[in-house]
């Protein structure tokens, strides 16, 4: 009998370089001053690593004024793959 095949380990994907581009973000920095709008304290460095998936916490804060920036959903900001 052959060992079992280990299982494809859903990743989580974020679109938020996606939703910028989609509302003319044009920079992190920017992003950051829209989220520091809605009451949201970020530096440019972890929001960039958050953005670019290196970040190993999320913050339910920042994530909900990505959110309200944005004006969409959880499942617009996040995919899994």
């Amino acid at each position: 009998m052959s060992p079992p095949q280990p299982k494809h380990k859903k990743r989580v994907v974020w679109r938020v370089r996606v939703m910028m581009a989609e509302r003319e973000i044009r920079s992190v920095t920017e992003l950051v001053r829209r989220l520091e709008q809605v009451g949201v304290s970020i530096s440019i460095a972890q929001l960039g690593r958050l953005i670019d998936g290196k970040a190993s916490h999320w913050n339910q804060e920042v994530i909900e004024g990505l959110m309200e920036v944005f004006g969409c959903e959880l499942s617009d900001l996040l995919r899994s793959q």
